[in-house]
């Protein structure tokens, strides 16, 4: 299941709320031979306000409590099945070519002829298109239900190997969801789809969003293949002569001109890195490694005067907040001058290491107001261990908040 926030009362599309304070977009029925009634009434009306359902494998003969799943599933599909003996027809080898609202779909080829490969022809109904044939079957199709909702079905197994284990990649689900409108952009950009999930799959970067708005970004290592010793426990031996025989790919992350969930980033560094901006194009939280600097939206953020091994800052939220206490935190590891925007912060404050217990208050570092951001004087002894900053107004008493 695709998964945005919102509260379901956006204008157009109307999606019933659930209690993750998400909405739901998409129902992906994977594989549900016996699925709840439940199920079924869901996919009918989230279609009905506007949602996609895509359902793959086996048409529905039976519910789950043994009542007659195949006429509440024929009606909603808007095809015509009749279930066999053997349920399913053995094809290894065939291909299964896209048109209608899936023409974009590369073709796909059946692997096997074990239960999960089987395909699953139907006769489309009126109102119904055809989306993928085998060459003379019908396994896969498309209906259009209300202004936006959709219910497409895939008589098929979609297979999706983005590491390439037979030597080629195969990326069927992600091609069907993407056609059918699953990952949409944010619409900042034109021609461009800077969808996280999108941007993971068609670029060399690994891309998440979060409900606060940060976005995170790595390096994508999906064509690496493990076959570690395994075991209860490691043998540096052995796993240095692995890492020899099969040396990992470059951790480097550069981005230039690089689009995703509506910014535009310019950075470089390794692993992985996270952003998160405000309302008015500020940077209030940051975590990479081997960077100085980042640019977003055109606008340079220089937090460091040489590239920390890490480094990352951010505010404490609000329900973490206590009187007098920290407002921001942040953690380097390495050595030199760091530099954190204030922003919603007040100028009178503290740059304080954690004591020797969680919330205790330790060294106070150097650090000094410049251009609208904390500088610290980071030494040695502070690598590794998280620091706040505190406003000075309010000095807390004892232990606790820092």
């Amino acid at each position: 299941m695709k998964a945005e926030k919102g509260d379901g009362k956006g204008s157009g599309t109307s999606i019933p709320p659930v209690r993750t304070g998400r909405r739901f977009t998409t129902l992906v029925a994977l594989f549900e031979p016996f699925p709840a009634n439940k199920l079924l009434a869901m996919a009918r009306e989230l279609a009905k306000q506007g949602g996609r359902v895509v359902w793959s494998g086996p048409p529905p003969v039976l519910t789950r409590d043994a009542g007659d799943a195949l006429t509440a599933w024929r009606d909603l599909f808007g095809v015509d099945y009749t279930p066999g003996c053997n349920e399913g027809l053995i094809g290894p080898g065939r291909r299964i070519a896209f048109e209608g609202a899936l023409a974009n779909v590369e073709d796909q080829v059946v692997l096997t002829d074990f239960l999960v490969d089987r395909l699953y022809p139907v006769t489309p109904r009126e109102g119904t298109t055809v989306a993928g044939r085998s060459k003379d079957l019908i396994v896969a199709t498309h209906r259009k239900v209300a202004e936006k909702g959709s219910v497409t079905f895939l008589g098929y197994r979609p297979r999706d190997d983005q590491a390439a284990s037979l030597g080629y990649e195969t990326r069927n689900w992600f091609e069907v969801l993407d056609a059918l409108g699953a990952y949409p952009p944010t619409g900042e950009f034109a021609d461009v789809n800077d969808n996280t999930e999108h941007v993971s799959r068609t670029t060399p970067v690994y891309a998440c969003r979060f409900p606060n708005g940060a976005v995170g970004l790595a390096p994508h290592f999906h064509d690496m293949e493990e076959g570690w010793p395994g075991g209860f426990g490691r043998d540096r031996e052995a796993d240095q002569k692995y890492l020899e025989e099969n040396p990992p790919p470059s951790d480097a992350l550069v981005l230039k001109d690089f689009h995703v969930n509506g910014h535009v980033v310019d950075y470089s560094g390794t692993q992985a890195m996270a952003f998160r901006m405000n309302a008015s194009g500020e940077l209030i939280a940051f975590a990479g490694g081997r960077a100085t600097e980042i640019t977003v939206d055109g606008r340079p953020f220089v937090f460091a005067d040489r590239p920390f091994g890490q480094v990352a800052w951010g505010p404490v939220e609000e329900n973490r907040r206590v009187e007098g206490g920290a407002v921001l935190q942040f953690l380097v590891r390495g050595q030199g001058t760091l530099r954190i925007p204030l922003v919603g912060v007040p100028h009178e404050v503290e740059a304080v290491l954690q004591g020797r217990t969680p919330g205790s208050r330790g060294e106070v570092l150097s650090h000094r107001i410049e251009d609208n951001a904390l500088v610290i004087e980071m030494p040695a002894g502070a690598s590794g261990r998280w620091g706040y900053v505190v406003p000075k107004a309010v000095r807390p008493e004892g232990r606790g908040g820092l």
